[in-house]
């Protein structure tokens, strides 16, 4: 019994024993797979992503060695892309939009400009780095060339130029393979040319004439061939220099006439001010050509230098926009535009569309000649003739006779029966003397009439005071006048006098009404 029960114990320990083994094996295998693969192979560790770590300002040791990262500036040569627009009809009006990346951020504000208009399309057709210089490095072509085939794929309305930003820089002219002086020399040594039609002839007589010329002239020393290939270029002349500028007029007069041979309205636009003195210098110097040059293609230039700076004159970032509101017109980099700053820039090239647009509407009168009055109605039978539909057209524009001076201007003319009075008022602008007495009548003193002495006044006086003993003297003295002696008169008196002093009322005292 004993030994039953013992390896009982033995059998159970062992297991107990098997399926710990087993269960740490089973734990053990995830572990296992980290560092051997599924074949038994070692298995290399996945390289740790390193965690990104703000800025540290106290560099290196213990809190680590993270350095700042700056962001690389964003680029604004590239303005919005195109804005989703109804196709236009056939009959639509097509603005083509040429030049640099200027020309882009003019496009973009002008596509905001008409929006809402279905009838105008804007197309884009600039190339961002091109300049007059160099439109593409990988390509021998220029603006001129470039616009000749815009137009005959377009077949635009109005055309608008807008570039420069890109040709602060040296020019390089490119020269001809051969020399015109030796193709010249060439010809004249050489007048005579064999026949078409038989070329054994032709090289007989050329072998010939050239060893003949061997013999009677000396040998001359080779000429310095020419550079090869297409790199062959005069110059480089410096920026801003005579040649610089003769070469730089030569592009863009080409331009302007490549523009003008679609026969529609051209707008070259000039350059902003930029935050950078010398580019802004730069830009003044260049507007300033293309503003001659434009005036004398007879093209339109519109100036919006005006638009971007401040009361003094000088660049400004914000501004008011085509609305009068306070805002930010340029981009950070000082050089292109913000939304704004688009919109406004396309408010120019609208205001010149616009009047373009009026100008060629507007009907012009011409004088025309009068037509003869159609034939009157037939008249009913016993009844009157009818009235004609329209009576004849009276030209506005056209002298109709009679005199063309003013009335007035010319020498008078006598017309028999004519009114004497009026022919001297009239006429000769002289005044008709007023009758007297009339209220017109201003002579001084009046001789036709003679004013009376007023008659005297009566005033009773008591006798025994002091006007009574006056008025007594005065009659005495006129007693003792002679009689034939004249009175004197005077003016004065025979002026109205008042009757006599005004004595106050009994019912008025000095000290107030009763």
């Amino acid at each position: 019994m004993r030994s039953q029960g013992t390896s009982r114990r033995i059998l159970l320990a062992s297991a107990q024993a098997a399926a710990a083994a087993c269960i740490s094996v089973a734990l053990l295998m995830p572990a296992n797979a980290q560092f051997w693969g599924s074949w038994g192979q070692p298995q290399r560790p996945a390289p740790q992503q390193r965690q990104p770590q703000g800025y540290n300002p106290f560099g290196g040791g213990f809190f680590g060695n993270t350095a700042p990262q700056r962001e690389a500036p964003a680029d604004y040569s590239h303005a919005p892309g195109p804005q989703k627009k109804a196709e236009p009809g056939p009959n639509a009006i097509t603005v083509l939009v040429l030049g640099d990346s200027m020309a882009d951020w003019l496009a973009y504000g002008l596509e905001d400009a008409y929006s809402e208009q279905a009838d105008i399309a804007i197309l884009r057709r600039h190339r961002t780095y091109s300049g007059l210089i160099r439109y593409d490095t990988r390509r021998d072509v220029e603006w001129a060339q470039v616009v000749k085939e815009n137009i005959a794929a377009d077949k635009p309305k109005y055309i608008v130029m807008m570039i420069g930003v890109h040709d602060r820089q040296a020019i390089r002219e490119r020269a001809s393979a051969a020399p015109a002086a030796r193709q010249n020399a060439g010809k004249q040594e050489h007048p005579e040319e064999p026949a078409a039609n038989d070329p054994e002839l032709q090289a007989r007589q050329s072998a010939d004439q050239q060893n003949a010329e061997q013999r009677e002239k000396p040998a001359e020393p080779p000429a310095p061939e020419p550079p090869r290939g297409a790199a062959a270029s005069a110059g480089p002349f410096e920026f801003r220099s005579e040649k610089w500028e003769a070469a730089y007029i030569k592009r863009i007069d080409a331009t302007i006439a490549a523009m003008k041979s679609a026969g529609v309205p051209v707008f070259w636009v000039g350059l902003p001010p930029q935050r950078a003195n010398r580019p802004s210098t730069d830009s003044v110097y260049l507007n300033e050509l293309y503003r001659q040059r434009a005036e004398k293609a007879g093209i339109v230039y519109v100036d919006v230098w005006d638009g971007f700076v401040d009361a003094n004159g000088s660049y400004t970032p914000q501004g008011p926009d085509f609305e009068g509101q306070i805002r930010r017109l340029r981009s950070s980099d000082g050089v292109y535009f913000t939304k704004a700053g688009a919109r406004k820039l396309a408010h120019y090239v609208e205001r010149e569309i616009q009047r373009s647009v009026v100008n060629r509407a507007l009907p012009v009168a011409l004088p025309a000649t009068p037509e003869p009055a159609p034939a009157a109605t037939a008249a009913r039978p016993g009844g009157s003739a009818g009235r004609p539909l329209a009576g004849p057209v009276v030209p506005l524009t056209v002298s109709t006779g009679g005199p063309a001076e003013l009335l007035g201007t010319g020498p008078a003319r006598a017309t028999p029966g004519a009114d004497p009075v009026a022919t001297r008022v009239l006429t000769r602008g002289e005044a008709l003397p007023a009758p007297s007495g009339r209220a017109d009548d201003f002579n001084w003193p009046r001789n036709s009439e003679t004013i009376a002495d007023p008659p005297p006044v009566m005033v009773s006086t008591p006798p025994g005071t002091t006007q009574a003993k006056g008025a007594a003297a005065g009659k005495a003295g006129e007693a003792k006048q002679h009689p034939l002696q004249k009175r004197q008169s005077n003016p004065r008196d025979t002026a109205p006098r008042p009757p006599g002093a005004i004595r106050p009322s009994a019912s008025i005292n000095q000290g107030g009404v009763r």
